[in-house]
C-alpha cells in the first residue's frame, strides 16, 4: 500500500495563501485572519503568519538569489513555483530553527500535488543546492545584489526613496518596513474584554485611548489571545481623528471615506452624546460591514450611509468638521501589507491623485465657516499628500493650513510645512499623512 507523505499544515496553508495574495489580489492581513488560519493549532498559526509575511517582505532579495540558480528565466517560471521556492528559501535563510530536510521535502511534495509534472524536480534541484551551499552564511552574501534587492523593494520605489532621503536613510527606512508592526487597540476595549495579562499592553505615549500590545508575537492584528470581538487598529490610524482637538465635543462630523469604521468610532467617542458622526463610503457592501462593526462596538450617535465623496455632497446642512481619509496607494502600510509594494505601480499615481483632488474639493463644500477639514492618507508619497493639499489651497482661498495642537506630543510629528507625518522608520506604526485646514 502506498502512503502519501504528510506535509506540514502550516506550509500547505502558507503556500495556498501566498498564491491567493498574488493571483487574486487578497490582502495578507485578511488572508491571515481567515477561518482557515484560525482553525490551526497555535504553533502552526504562528508559523503560517511568519512564512507568509516574511516571504512577502523579503520577496526581492529571495528572487535575486533564486533567479541566479534557476535554469529557466525567472520571469518565465510559473507563479506557483516561484512562490514555493520563495517561501522555502525564506524558511532556510530567516528561520534557522527549521530543519532543511523538512522544508525541502514539503516543498517537493507540494510541487507534486499542486504544480504539475517536472516542477518537483526543478524545485528539488534548486533547494538541494541551497541546503549544500547555504550562501546566506557568507559575509559576501548579496554583495553583488542591487541595493533595491538587498532591502527588498521594487526598483522604482528604491530609486524614489534614495533620491528623496539619500541612500543611508533610504536603506534604514526600507529595512524598518521589514520588521513586524506593533498591534494597536483601544484601551477601553482591552480592559472591557480582559484580554491576556494587563502587563502585555502599554498605553500610547501620544494617542489618547490607544494601547499597544508588547511581545505579541508575529501577528500584527493582535495575535494569540485576542478575541475576534476586539478590533485591532494601528496607533497612527487612531491618531488621525485626535488631530481635530478636544473642541470637537458636541460637533457634527462627516467621516467621508469611513470604511471600515475605525476612525469613525473614535470620532464618535470624541464628539460625545451631544455630537453626531456621519460615516460614509461609496460602496454598499463596505457600508453594510461598517454599520455592523459600529453597532457591535456599542458606539452611539453614528450613522452609516452610502455616499460618493468625490461627487456633490448629499447634505443640506454643513458640518463642524469633515475628515477625508482618502483612497490611496497604501504605501505607508507596508509592514502590515507588504504585498502592496509588489502590486502598486507608479503609473497609478496620476489617477489616484485626481480622485484625491476631487474628494477634497467636493467635501470642502460641507465644512461650515470656522469649521475644520482634515485630509489624510496612509501613504508616504508626495503625489498623494502635500501636492494634493497645496493644489487645493491654491484654488480655495477661504481655507488655510493650520498646525494641529492636539494631542500633546504631536509637535514631534509636525513637519516644517505644518503637515503631520508618522514615519514608520522611527516607530512601529504605519506611515500616515495628515493636513488640518480651517475654513474662514
Amino acid at each position: 500500500m502506498h502512503f502519501s507523505p504528510m506535509i506540514s499544515q502550516a506550509r500547505t496553508l502558507s503556500f495556498k495563501l501566498l498564491c491567493q495574495i498574488e493571483s487574486r489580489g487578497v490582502f495578507s492581513d485578511d488572508a491571515l485572519n481567515s477561518r482557515e488560519v484560525g482553525r490551526l493549532e497555535v504553533r502552526d498559526r504562528h508559523l503560517t503568519t511568519e512564512i507568509v509575511y516574511g516571504t512577502l517582505r523579503w520577496q526581492a532579495a529571495l528572487d535575486f538569489v533564486l533567479s541566479g540558480l534557476s535554469s529557466r528565466r525567472w520571469e518565465d517560471v510559473t507563479p506557483g513555483a516561484r512562490i514555493l521556492l520563495r517561501m522555502s528559501l525564506y524558511q532556510m535563510w530567516q528561520m534557522d530553527r527549521m530543519p532543511d530536510h523538512a522544508i525541502v521535502n514539503d516543498a517537493v511534495e507540494l510541487a507534486k500535488r499542486e504544480l504539475g509534472k517536472g516542477i518537483d524536480r526543478y524545485s528539488n534541484g534548486i533547494l538541494r543546492h541551497l541546503t549544500r551551499t547555504r550562501p546566506w552564511e557568507s559575509k559576501e552574501f548579496l554583495r553583488e545584489a542591487p541595493a533595491w534587492a538587498r532591502v527588498s523593494l521594487p526598483q522604482w520605489l528604491w530609486e524614489r526613496w534614495s533620491e528623496r532621503y539619500g541612500d543611508p536613510d533610504a536603506v534604514e527606512f526600507a529595512l524598518a518596513l521589514n520588521r513586524p508592526p506593533a498591534a494597536g487597540f483601544l484601551c477601553s476595549e482591552i480592559q472591557e474584554k480582559a484580554v491576556g495579562s494587563p502587563s502585555e499592553y502599554v498605553p500610547s505615549d501620544l494617542v489618547p485611548g490607544a494601547c499597544i500590545r508588547i511581545g505579541s508575537g508575529r501577528n500584527p492584528d493582535g495575535g494569540e489571545g485576542v478575541p475576534a470581538a476586539v478590533h485591532a487598529q494601528d496607533e497612527a490610524s487612531q491618531l488621525i481623528p485626535h488631530l481635530l482637538g478636544p473642541a470637537c465635543h458636541g460637533w457634527k462630523v462627516w467621516d467621508s471615506c469611513a470604511a471600515p469604521g475605525g476612525k469613525a468610532r473614535i470620532l464618535g467617542m470624541l464628539c460625545g452624546d451631544s455630537g453626531h458622526v456621519t460615516a460614509g463610503d461609496v460602496r454598499w457592501d463596505r457600508v453594510r460591514r461598517m454599520a455592523g462593526f459600529l453597532r457591535d462596538s456599542g458606539q452611539r450617535g453614528i450613522d452609516a450611509i452610502v455616499a460618493d465623496a468625490s461627487r456633490q455632497p448629499p447634505f443640506r446642512a454643513r458640518f463642524d468638521a469633515v475628515l477625508a481619509d482618502v483612497p490611496c496607494s497604501g504605501l505607508g502600510t507596508l509592514r502590515r501589507n507588504p504585498e502592496i509594494k509588489w502590486r502598486f505601480k507608479p503609473e497609478s499615481f496620476p489617477s489616484l491623485q485626481q480622485t484625491q483632488k476631487e474628494i477634497i474639493r467636493s467635501v470642502s463644500e460641507s465644512v461650515r465657516p470656522g469649521g475644520r477639514l482634515l485630509y489624510s492618507t496612509c501613504s508616504t508619497e508626495p503625489e498623494e499628500n502635500e501636492q494634493v493639499v497645496l493644489s487645493f489651497l491654491e484654488t480655495h482661498a477661504n481655507f488655510t493650513l493650520v498646525r494641529p495642537g492636539h494631542p500633546p506630543g504631536i509637535e514631534k510629528w509636525i513637519c516644517p510645512d505644518a503637515m503631520v507625518r508618522t514615519f514608520p522608520g522611527t516607530r512601529l506604526w504605519d506611515g500616515f499623512f495628515a493636513a488640518l485646514l480651517v475654513r474662514y
